[in-house]
Parts: C-alpha cells; sequence; structure tokens
C-alpha cells in the first residue's frame, strides 16, 4: 500500500507540481520568443547550453523526497493527526481565504528563516550550493535542490498541514499559488504587470525581479511570496537596484568561493 501511495504522490508531484508548471512557463518565455516577452528579460546573458538538463536532474530527486515526505504526512492523516478538515461548514466560511493567507504568511516566515540559515557559509555547500548553480535559472530550477534542501522544504509544508486547520481545497489552492509563484520567480521574465508591481498594495509582495536578483546576488531577498522580512532584516533590494542584475554577479560568484563553491 506504501508503495501505491508513495507512486501516486511521486506522479502527481512530477506531472502538476512540476513538470506542468515549469514546462508551460518555459515554453510561453524560453522557447516562444517573441519582441513582446523578450521585453521583459531581466538579465543580459541566458542560460548555457545544457543547463535545462542539469537542473531537471536535481529536481528529480527533490520529487522524490517530496513523494517520500508526502506519504509519510498522508499516513498521519489516516491516523488523524493532521489538521485538516473535510466538511467546508466545519468552520465558517470566511476561515477558508484566511487560511490560505495564513498558509502563505507561516510558509513565507519559514522560507525566509530557512533560506537564511542555508546561505550560512559553513552549510552553504551542503544545503544551497546546488541551487544557486544557476545564476541564470529557467523555470525547471523551481525543485533543483540538494537532498538537504529538498527536506527543509517538504518540512515547511509539512509543519503547515500538521498544525494549521485547513480543508484539502484550501490546501491546494495554496500549494498551486506557491508553485505559481517560485515558477515565475525562476523564469527570468518579469510576469506582473508594472501597472500591478508599482501599486501600493502590491508593495508587500515579491516580483520575478526580486528573485531573480537573489541569484545574481545572494545577499538579498530571501522571501518567497513576500519581502516584508526582508525590508525588515535589511536583506531587501528592490526591483528597481535589480534592473541590472549583471553588475551584481561578482557577489554571487564571491559567496560560493567563501562557501567551498568550484570556480
Amino acid at each position: 500500500m506504501l508503495i501505491v501511495e508513495f507512486a501516486v504522490a511521486f506522479l502527481f508531484i512530477l506531472v502538476l507540481g512540476y513538470l506542468v508548471p515549469a514546462g508551460r512557463y518555459y515554453y510561453w518565455y524560453h522557447v516562444r520568443q517573441t519582441p513582446a516577452t523578450e521585453s521583459l528579460r531581466i538579465q543580459r546573458r541566458r542560460p548555457p547550453p545544457g543547463q535545462v538538463w542539469q537542473e531537471m536532474q536535481l529536481s528529480l530527486v527533490t520529487v522524490v523526497i517530496f513523494a517520500a515526505m508526502a506519504t509519510f504526512l498522508f499516513e498521519l492523516y489516516k491516523v488523524g493527526r493532521t489538521s485538516l478538515y473535510w466538511p467546508l461548514l466545519a468552520r465558517p466560511l470566511w476561515y477558508f481565504p484566511l487560511s490560505v493567507f495564513l498558509c502563505a504568511v507561516v510558509h513565507d516566515t519559514y522560507f525566509y528563516w530557512t533560506h537564511r540559515f542555508m546561505h550560512w557559509r559553513p552549510v552553504f555547500p551542503y544545503f544551497h550550493l546546488g541551487h544557486h548553480r544557476f545564476v541564470t535559472p529557467t523555470p525547471f530550477a523551481i525543485f533543483a535542490f540538494q537532498p538537504l534542501e529538498a527536506v527543509t522544504q517538504a518540512i515547511g509544508i509539512m509543519l503547515i498541514v500538521l498544525f494549521v486547520p485547513l480543508h484539502p481545497l484550501a490546501l491546494l489552492l495554496f500549494l498551486w499559488y506557491d508553485t505559481e509563484v517560485h515558477t515565475a520567480g525562476h523564469t527570468g521574465y518579469e510576469v506582473v504587470p508594472p501597472a500591478v508591481s508599482r501599486h501600493w498594495l502590491y508593495r508587500g509582495f515579491n516580483t520575478v525581479h526580486h528573485h531573480d536578483a537573489h541569484h545574481t546576488n545572494t545577499r538579498v531577498n530571501y522571501g518567497s511570496f513576500f519581502n516584508v522580512w526582508d525590508r525588515w532584516m535589511g536583506t531587501y533590494q528592490g526591483a528597481r537596484e535589480a534592473s541590472e542584475p549583471a553588475a551584481m554577479l561578482p557577489d554571487c560568484t564571491t559567496a560560493h568561493h567563501a562557501a567551498g563553491s568550484p570556480s
């Protein structure tokens, strides 16, 4: 039975959580190139030949780890150890959208601090160096993690399912949002329209520029959905300052060498 559960989790994550979203963004921005999309490209450099295959190799290992931990989480659900509830009216309807927002806030906080931890020099080569080998990432880099980082990422989702009361539809909605944000963030093209990103209501949200800048300057923009923690902790770099990320490549290279990265 565990093998069947693992196989279902593996295929679900591989297809719907990785290949479909990454393939969609990759086709739209990297294959179907038009003057309109090219005007949205953030970095002047392009991914080197063979990078997509390297990203997919790392990601496949991550999918295996995610599927194993999802299987374990499902076993906990079967014995009533999670906070999932099925009757939609078991809680007030207003709690449904609030629970999705709570997931985003909790996950963003977890992501920011574990992300900063993984950039700590003693642990960086073992947790996060693999992901930062891709200075100009593609959408297929969304799961390009080393095993320790993959486990850390999975634990964040598990903690939400264990402790935040959620309807399964709310969980799926959050996971969809999480996938869309991170896929877009590794696209290399700004998908958020300027009219939206410049509006004061969007000030606390990250755009593609923010995470793309993190790949070229590893000292800034550790947040996931929001930039609130980055602003509070002094690690924020705005989209305007990140408009020419190629100039920040030495920071990233220096960080890699300091962490023991090969040249």
